[in-house]
């Protein structure tokens, strides 16, 4: 790893001393190969550049801070395998750690994978029939990350992405004798978004090197013993936050969810789970955890009091975590520096905040005869359950299917998805009209519209989620929670951005000149005598239109919403059949759930 930091002028370079550079397998996106000036990286990086081979442990720690810094994109296939590798084989040299790295171990990789192929995909059939291991993660998890975690690049991974997460989780079970690593799917999927499928392979093959659980849980009693060591540190050093985290279900296997088993990805922006995975690399879990304790303390320093008045479950807490680490108020390099924080003693000694890997490592020990004892008694996953359907005198219809309920549930804020459907206005029942539409619709802030497109070749059904009432307002209203979906094919949601929407434009002199696109989200919600609509277009059209009768729907790119085609390709205007709204009931009490307030909502705005 080391071999990265200073640039040292060389006569001759072996080709095969330099480093592999970045490739998305995931995705095929271009990766960025510049390397910020004066970031101590090296500018042409080389086996033979940087400190050589004697580094000192100061040298070391200097290369663990840099990750913490960011490593860059360029770079990452590189140094991460480098990373694990040098954190996996601690006796190994220096030299033979960064040979991972170069292009001299290329071939070997990439015959190493092959092989692993041919054995357990002797026919290219095999391949196609196969589908994404969850490794304990969740069902309802894994579509979720393959139909757009926003982590994970925001829409859905395409088939050769799919294909060759499907091959390298297939190998680590097959090959590396790996069954429950609910930390597993995500971990690859950052992987292979920065290396081919051999490198990924070959650096999850060093992470799970010995059983040490350096860098993953791999056994239900390993991730047991995980759960409750991340609660012991929670106690030992945020005891007050623990206390509140502890009366609501969060410190639980299952509350813990968000960071033990997706690794912050619902949580924090994509950039900012990379630079957890720069660390990660090197740090292995002490990273998780001393990162996670201290995100979970600062959270609920910034949420306040309005934990203990609106929180009563872990699904609000992490929404309000989730809210607060997007928002303004949250700066990661600082969060980072307080994650690392040390405090001094006697003047001169100065000890870390959090306690030191091998203590965090005893502790997971020593844990482990607890998680053995109660391995049977404690949940490690709670499947959420699809929305439920209120039976009324005309049957709904267009999402009667549990699938499609089940992924409207995971798009939805956490306070509604354990709610029922209500239907409030079907097209079959109450007639194609615009002003009956607004009539059914008067009585319910939050809605879903949904619509049946006709003359397609399988059946397709879209909709939108609105989060104000329905009504003749052609100024516009609605805010950012509000979405676009398709829920049938392949059911996918397209989610407001904010950034998407405040797109300044310069002149020729470099001032600023007027801007060309919608900047506010009080718009996303458009809708007359003549047609509603969601999400507006640089051109005037809609993310999401219907027409005065709906009969007729239209559909473009949105800003806000970044949708693709949400019908199919090169489809804008279509024929519409069945148009269903619904309304949300709460279970416990058959209640409507308008009225009740967000508790999160505005206080990071």
């Amino acid at each position: 790893m080391e071999s990265f930091i200073h640039d040292v002028d060389q006569i001759e370079i072996n080709p095969l001393d330099l480093f592999c550079s970045s490739i998305d397998t995931l995705r095929g996106l271009p990766i960025d190969q510049i390397i910020p000036p004066n970031s101590n990286w090296s500018a042409r990086p080389t086996r033979n550049s940087g400190i050589n081979s004697n580094a000192s442990n100061n040298d070391r720690q200097e290369i663990r801070e840099m990750c913490r810094r960011g490593i860059p994109p360029c770079l990452r296939c590189a140094a991460w395998i480098i990373n694990v590798v040098s954190a996996s084989n601690p006796t190994m040299s220096k030299s033979d750690c960064d040979d991972y790295g170069t292009l001299m171990k290329v071939r070997i990789l990439e015959h190493g994978w092959d092989l692993v192929l041919k054995s357990l995909f002797p026919d290219k059939t095999d391949i196609e029939r196969a589908d994404v291991l969850d490794f304990g993660l969740g069902h309802e998890n894994i579509m979720s990350l393959i139909h757009g975690d926003v982590v994970h690049g925001g829409v859905a991974i395409p088939d050769g992405g799919i294909q060759s997460l499907t091959m390298v989780l297939h190998a680590a079970r097959d090959s590396l004798g790996i069954e429950f690593c609910p930390l597993l799917p995500d971990i690859a999927c950052l992987l292979l978004s920065f290396m081919p499928e051999s490198y990924a392979y070959a650096t999850i093959r060093q992470m799970v090197v010995d059983d040490s659980s350096y860098f993953l849980a791999v056994s239900r009693v390993q991730h047991l013993a995980w759960c409750k060591t991340f609660s012991d540190l929670m106690r030992r050093c945020f005891p007050q936050t623990a206390v509140v985290m502890e009366q609501i279900g969060v410190l639980t296997p299952v509350g813990l969810e968000p960071i033990l088993k997706r690794f912050f990805v619902t949580l924090l922006r994509r950039k900012h789970v990379l630079r957890i995975m720069d660390i990660f690399t090197g740090e292995g879990a002490h990273a998780i955890f001393r990162i996670g304790t201290t995100l979970c303390c600062l959270s609920h320093a910034h949420l306040g009091e309005s934990i203990r008045k609106n929180c009563d479950n872990a699904t609000i807490f992490w929404e309000g975590v989730r809210r607060f680490a997007h928002s303004k108020h949250f700066q990661f390099d600082i969060f980072l520096n307080q994650a690392y924080a040390v405090t001094k003693t006697f003047k001169v000694i100065t000890r870390p905040v959090f306690p030191r890997p091998e203590f965090v490592a005893r502790l997971i020990s020593n844990n482990e005869p607890w998680a053995e004892a109660n391995q049977s008694n404690l949940p490690t996953h709670a499947d959420k359950k699809s929305l439920g359907l209120v039976e009324g005198e005309v049957p709904i219809e267009l999402a009667k299917d549990s699938a499609g309920r089940l992924s409207l549930a995971l798009w939805l804020p956490p306070v509604l998805q354990s709610t029922k459907l209500e239907l409030i206005y079907s097209s079959n029942y109450h007639g194609r009209s615009i002003e009956m539409f607004y009539r059914c619709c008067s009585s319910s802030k939050h809605t879903i519209t949904t619509m049946e497109v006709l003359d397609m070749n399988e059946p397709t059904v879209i909709g939108m989620y609105a989060t104000q009432t329905w009504h003749n307002n052609p100024d516009g209203y609605g805010d950012g929670g509000c979405f676009l979906f398709r829920l049938n094919p392949m059911p996918e949601c397209f989610r407001y951005k904010s950034e998407e929407m405040r797109i300044t434009s310069f002149d020729e002199d470099g001032e600023d000149a007027p801007p060309t696109h919608v900047n506010d989200a009080g718009q996303l919600m458009i809708s007359s005598d003549s047609f509603i609509s969601m999400g507006v277009g640089e051109d005037g059209a809609s993310g999401l239109r219907l027409n005065e009768d709906l009969t007729r729907g239209s559909t473009s790119h949105s800003i806000g919403f970044g949708n693709r085609e949400l019908v199919g390709k090169g489809i804008e205007v279509f024929e519409v059949g069945l148009v269903e709204v619904y309304r949300f009931v709460r279970e416990v009490d058959n209640r409507p759930v308008d009225g009740d307030v967000d508790p999160w909502k505005g206080m990071f705005d």
